[in-house]
């Protein structure tokens, strides 16, 4: 096996958590692209790794750089490249639509476009996400292409899928897609929902819940969505699509609940209701059975214990935040 991995999108939560992986577990050359070094991910988390040095940085602008990336791969030469790279805050996709779409789709185009010229290449993984089939209560099998996307970042995901697809299927370059239900743990930015949920606790303000808080989610502690990404570059197939998740279908609101009684706060001190997304989910099945026969997969961190390590590493993190660090509208 080789051993030089391209992480695009290392300044990413996913992107950071899986290189930190890495680092305690194998001996990768890792090199990443970033867009924004001093975010909080890098910077409070991922740079506490002893062995943060060892990365090879590299300074990608995605809007911008339509060929940019394919020279870096090229120089790079790896014999993985994990693609991690993406905007998702749902909400601003509405408002800008063309960025969501040149960052996450047109910056790929001439890339994937060139996948076959990276000699070393063994696989190419990029990270997808459930919301391209729409809300579902049917669970939906890794190979469906019943694609009802209901937002802009959802249709410019899905257009990078189909684009991979082409490729895949017409040029055999080597590519797969995983899919992972909500993910969460340590690292995760202080705009996302629990991480979030925490702050506002730690500093007496309110919780904004969005809607009735009835959708639901699945939740994956780190430590498992990182070994499923793993456990793709050991065994993964190629032109495979792998589905992830445990399972446990929870409501935003058992989320929240469970979180206040870790914490032993009341719900009617801490929630304020504010007016739903626009083209939110109610809610996501994913069909894991392909994924845990090939991978050997599933998640093992329950979700009490997930939260609870969660909450320690944000209840320790919020004594050395700088008010810099803080970059969410509640």
């Amino acid at each position: 096996m080789g051993n030089k991995v391209l992480i695009i999108g290392i300044s990413s939560f996913a992107g950071a958590s899986f290189t930190d992986y890495l680092l305690k577990n194998t001996n990768f050359k890792i090199f990443g692209t970033f867009n924004n070094a001093d975010n909080i991910t890098i910077k409070l988390f991922l740079k506490k790794n002893k062995k943060f040095s060892k990365i090879n940085l590299i300074k990608l602008n995605l809007y911008n750089s339509d060929d940019l990336l394919l020279k870096i791969a090229k120089k790079i030469n790896p014999d993985y490249i994990v693609d991690f790279a993406s905007i998702c805050m749902v909400n601003e996709s509405w408002v800008n639509p063309i960025k969501y779409f040149k960052i996450n789709f047109l910056s790929r185009v001439n890339f994937v476009k060139n996948l076959n010229k990276l000699k070393n290449l063994k696989k190419y993984i990029y990270i997808s996400t459930p919301e391209i089939f729409g809300s579902s209560k049917k669970k939906i099998k890794e190979d469906s292409n019943v694609y009802a996307p209901s937002t802009p970042y959802a249709s410019s995901k899905l257009s990078t899928e189909i684009l991979l697809d082409n490729y895949s299927k017409n040029e055999n370059c080597k590519i797969i897609v995983a899919r992972f239900t909500n993910f969460y743990g340590l690292g995760q930015p202080l705009h996302r929902l629990i991480p979030k949920l925490i702050f506002c606790l730690n500093n007496n303000l309110k919780f904004p819940l969005q809607g009735m808080g009835h959708s639901k989610r699945d939740f994956i502690f780190d430590r498992d969505f990182n070994n499923g990404i793993y456990r793709i570059i050991k065994r993964g197939k190629i032109g495979s699509k792998y589905h992830f998740s445990s399972n446990k279908y929870l409501t935003i609101n058992t989320i929240i609940k469970k979180v206040l009684a870790i914490k032993g706060r009341q719900w009617n001190n801490v929630i304020t209701k504010v007016k739903d997304r626009k083209g939110k989910d109610k809610y996501y099945y994913l069909d894991c059975k392909k994924t845990m026969s090939e991978l050997k997969w599933k998640s093992k961190v329950p979700i009490d214990t997930g939260l609870k390590k969660t909450i320690k590493f944000y209840d320790n993190l919020n004594k050395k935040l700088d008010k810099k660090d803080i970059n969410f509208k509640l």
